[in-house]
């Protein structure tokens, strides 16, 4: 059987449904990762600005004990609250020195690289390796103070956005994957079953039932345009019937006619020569109606190449083998030893009748051009392949290429109108099969086998 485009598979990143599911993962990744980049930076700043002014509150407060109360209470004060750092989890730190930045108080040993003068901030290493944001102050002439808080709370709080947003990000990212892909199968399916009913259409000369067509978005629109253009097409099949039919009526008729009124003269007529003129006539009118009949079935298959009315299950096998009978008694008339090489089993759709007529055209073509003691050779494999071989003239390669043409005959060959092997062609190319002509060794092959579209 004929495969149809809609069974042909789409690899999801390649449809447009998928590429559309991929586009907006890949869209929503991007922005989350610019979310997350901006919040980072925003919480960061955040962050610093808010531990920065802790530092301050913290140092303006251990200045104001100072100056009301003096050196002593500010050192009582700062072991105070680096007593209570195990209690309320506060990361901060103090250093207490003189003019020179000789330790006074404090647990910071060493004065940082900052200004007291100036009243400087900044980010310091502690000597545990801990970062902290700290702040340096000139309480007096010859008292110096440094407030730092660790900014290991900072880290933790973004460590635990970033977390927070990998899940949001994951989570978000599979719902909308869900979606897509949600999204994309039901596209596909409507898709797919536009593509079968597009497939269907001249394959019965019945209305197409395209599915869909009363929805009213994109896909509805295209089943309805479709819809109306396989009626339009399986009208124009029809009338192309019609047509066809009228033509063969209307020509053959008179001829018909012209052939009975030479019969009635040769049965009147004892002139040899006049007698030898009118079979002639008569035989020329029967080539005339079989060239018209040939034209026509060319034609006919032509149009239905897509049209599988008619076809039905055959065994292939015993067809050609009832053929092989027939033909095996014409070699042994005409001298011509014939042999047929049958696989049995081998199952075909189509139409009987047609490929009856599509192998015999090849039989009978290598029976005309094989001269006496020669061969032909008949082979069925599955496939199907069938092929016709004989010890004939053969086909020059420059005559291969139009050799299926109408009314075209290899040079050196008078016999015939030159449309056998076209109908040939016309009825593979309606089963989806393709035939071909190769050299014989001796004589030509004729080749009929699966086309790519199957």
């Amino acid at each position: 059987m004929t495969r149809l485009p809609s069974e042909e598979r789409v690899r999801f990143r390649d449809s447009l449904s998928g590429r559309f599911a991929l586009g907006a993962i890949a869209l929503s990744l991007a922005v989350f990762v610019a979310l997350f980049v901006v919040s980072d930076i925003y919480v960061r700043d955040a962050s610093r600005q808010a531990l920065a002014q802790a530092v301050d509150t913290d140092l303006a407060g251990l200045a104001d004990i100072y100056a009301t109360s003096g050196r002593q209470e500010l050192l009582e004060r700062i072991a105070d609250r680096l007593a209570l750092e195990a209690y309320d989890q506060a990361d901060r730190h103090y250093l207490v020195a003189d003019a020179a930045g000789q330790w006074v108080g404090g647990d910071i040993t060493r004065w940082p690289n900052l200004s007291a003068e100036n009243s400087a901030s900044g980010p310091i290493t502690l000597e545990s390796g801990e970062e902290a944001w700290a702040r340096a102050t000139q309480l007096s002439a010859d008292l110096r103070l440094v407030v730092a808080h660790g900014a290991d709370a900072q880290a933790v709080l973004l460590g635990d956005l970033r977390r927070a947003f990998l899940v949001g990000i994951a989570i978000a990212l599979l719902a909308i994957l869900l979606l897509g892909l949600l999204g994309a199968r039901a596209m596909r399916g409507r898709v797919d079953a536009l593509n079968r009913a597009f497939a269907e259409v001249g394959d019965h000369s019945v209305k197409v039932d395209f599915p869909g067509s009363c929805s009213h978005d994109e896909l509805g629109l295209l089943a309805r345009q479709g819809g109306a253009m396989a009626e339009r097409i399986v009208g124009l099949i029809a009338a192309h019937r019609h047509i066809s039919d009228q033509i063969a009526h209307e020509m053959r008729t008179p001829l018909m006619h012209l052939d009975m009124r030479l019969r009635q003269a040769i049965s009147e007529s004892q002139d040899p020569d006049t007698l030898a003129t009118l079979a002639q006539s008569r035989e020329d009118i029967r080539g005339v109606v079989r060239m018209l009949d040939s034209l026509l079935d060319i034609a006919s298959s032509e149009a239905r190449r897509s049209d599988k009315s008619g076809f039905e299950s055959i065994d292939l096998s015993a067809l050609l083998s009832d053929l092989a009978d027939l033909f095996e008694e014409s070699g042994a008339e005409a001298d011509i030893a014939f042999e047929a090489h049958i696989t049995e089993g081998v199952e075909f759709e189509g139409d009987r009748m047609q490929l009856t007529r599509m192998v015999s055209n090849l039989l009978d073509n290598a029976f005309k051009f094989t001269p006496a003691g020669g061969f032909v050779e008949l082979t069925l494999k599955p496939g199907p392949e069938i092929r016709v071989r004989d010890s004939g003239p053969g086909v020059p390669d420059e005559d291969k290429p139009r050799i299926f043409d109408r009314f075209v005959r290899a040079d050196g060959q008078a016999k015939g109108h030159g449309l056998g092997l076209a109908l040939v062609r016309a009825i593979a190319l309606r089963h989806g099969l393709q035939v071909t002509c190769k050299d014989g060794n001796p004589g030509a092959e004729f080749v009929i086998q699966q086309g790519a579209n199957r």
